[in-house]
């Protein structure tokens, strides 16, 4: 606190009379009177801008020159001979008894409370003591600055941090739900419209007359070109915000990532990740994968190694992030001891600082290592997942039989964008053994519908609201059904090939080669066969 107008006003008088009383103004206990001091060096330490006293070890002041009283008792004309306690604030006791305990063998310093006698809240001043013998008597020479107003500036810098901690986190989340809302907006309309204008077109070559061989071509080209725009708006809104971040979880968002980080940029990246890796809340799996999505970033743009390594392992309480490189690495200390440092680097602190995590940064000029933590989910905010099957044996219901034969094999077509659905509609119109029973805009409901309508294959959207298209997928089976499941996409991964295989699908088609894949997957699923790419199968062989 800075010292008030009232303390200096208050003691101007005392001030006054001190100065007046002898030369050097300071004074000095009956008790002093073998001490050998001059009035030359009080009048010098009285000019000091520091308090300055002597004292027993019990507290007792043998002197205090003008400033160390006016620090200590503002209106007090004199404080020789009193204890120093009797200016200290209770709590302090115990602190300045140690202090000059140690001050009667070393130099010992501290910061205490001083009582206001104006009633203001106390203040705070620095006291530093030394041992000092003169004679056969010990003293100890105190030294006292006040630093209420240190202090309190201190405290409000700290309080300024925390609310500059509180604004960040908040820009944190407004510019990762900025990064979803885009991302979901080049997927849910960009992506979409452009997909279904490569089926129209190429649909739409195929009544071309042999005569219109040239025009025919020109539209194909036009139709390349378009399919290659779709894989970028594709591209970027993964980067923005991956989809499988909260279909599927870290990992297998985060492989899908790196995979296209070393096509992108040529670096070589291993990732090692638990077989059985527990899910997270998605802000905290969110946190972490854009930690090692800027870590990453960082080796391509700092480090010159062309190999990096990132490892994911969880043990009771927190899951843990481990990228390392073999660049030329950077200050790592210098850093650490709130040197300056990227705005990436307090980007990742503070996206791991909000969700009580750590980030630790050991740098060399062999490489780098970032390690990044936070902690496991509490069992309140682990996803409920609804069970059918559970239901259904809850409520005695029995478990749909399959489908008896048909004429026209019935498809149920769920997906959340009408302009798809239509799309789907215009390639199966025409085919004399298939027929749409009906439609779904999101998981849910795609759940319902098949088990209300039976359909003999269910065309299922990965990415919809409410429900997911693999976790409608997994209900579906979990309930018994058994509907053929083909999964119809933008997204063109072999791990979510992988994904659906394991949920039970029987089939996987990209958006972007619908109208050559769509219908004849639909035909090899119903006759019971699966519908993959060569390298899903492969894999899973």
């Amino acid at each position: 606190m800075p010292k008030s107008v009232r303390h200096r006003s208050s003691s101007a008088e005392a001030k006054a009379r001190r100065r007046g009383n002898d030369v050097g103004g300071g004074r000095r206990s009956p008790a002093q009177a073998d001490f050998p001091w001059e009035a030359p060096f009080r009048a010098l330490l009285d000019s000091l801008d520091v308090g300055v006293a002597y004292s027993t070890a019990g507290g007792k002041i043998l002197y205090a020159n003008v400033r160390f009283i006016d620090i200590l008792a503002p209106s007090a004309f004199d404080i020789a001979g009193a204890n120093l306690k009797r200016f200290i604030t209770a709590a302090s006791w115990t602190a300045l008894e140690a202090a000059l305990s140690e001050g009667t063998r070393h130099e010992t310093e501290g910061e205490i409370k001083v009582v206001s006698y104006d009633k203001e809240k106390p203040r705070t001043v620095r006291l530093s003591f030394k041992p000092l013998y003169a004679g056969e008597q010990p003293a100890i020479r105190i030294v006292a600055a006040e630093v209420t107003e240190l202090v309190e500036t201190a405290e409000a810098l700290k309080e300024s941090e925390a609310s500059l901690h509180s604004v960040s986190a908040r820009l944190l989340r407004v510019q990762d739900e900025e990064r979803r809302r885009l991302a979901r907006d080049l997927h849910d309309t960009t992506g979409q419209e452009l997909a279904v204008v490569i089926l129209t077109l190429e649909h739409a070559t195929r009544d071309f007359p042999p005569a219109a061989a040239k025009a025919r071509a020109s539209v194909l080209e036009c139709t390349d070109r378009l399919r290659k725009v779709e894989s970028e708006v594709r591209t970027l809104s993964y980067v923005l915000h991956p989809p499988l971040l909260e279909e599927m979880g870290l990992s297998s968002a985060l492989q899908w990532y790196v995979d296209g980080f070393s096509k992108r940029t040529g670096i070589q990246v291993s990732v090692e990740v638990p077989p059985q890796m527990p899910r997270l809340h998605t802000e905290r799996e969110t946190a972490l994968f854009r930690v090692i999505q800027e870590s990453l970033t960082n080796v391509f743009r700092h480090s010159g190694s062309k190999r990096a390594r990132v490892r994911l392992s969880a043990d009771n309480s927190v899951l843990r992030a481990t990228i390392s490189d073999d660049g030329k690495g950077f200050d790592s200390a210098a850093v650490a001891n709130g040197g300056k440092s990227g705005v990436g680097i307090q980007s990742m602190k503070g996206r791991l600082d909000l969700l009580g995590g750590t980030l630790g940064i050991d740098s060399k000029p062999t490489g780098t290592c970032v390690t990044a933590t936070v902690p496991l989910y509490a069992e309140g905010e682990a996803r409920a997942a609804m069970s059918l099957a559970s239901s259904n044996a809850a409520s005695g219901q029995q478990q749909p039989k399959a489908p008896a034969s048909r004429l026209r094999k019935r498809i149920l077509i769920a997906d959340d964008h009408e302009v798809a659905r239509r799309g789907i509609k215009t390639l199966l119109n025409d085919q004399p053994d298939l027929e749409i029973c009906g439609e779904a805009e999101d998981g849910v409901a795609a759940v319902m519908k098949t088990r209300e309508l039976q359909p003999d294959l269910v065309i299922l959207d990965l990415s919809m609201p409410n429900l997911g298209g693999l976790s409608a997928a997994h209900q579906i089976r979990n309930a018994g059904m058994h509907t053929k499941i083909l999964i119809y996409t933008t997204h063109s991964y072999t791990e979510l090939e992988k994904a659906a295989r394991a949920a039970g699908c029987d089939g996987f088609v990209t958006k972007s080669k619908a109208s050559h894949d769509l219908i004849r997957a639909a035909r090899t699923v119903l006759r019971g066969e699966k519908f993959y790419s060569e390298l899903s199968q492969a894999q899973s062989a």
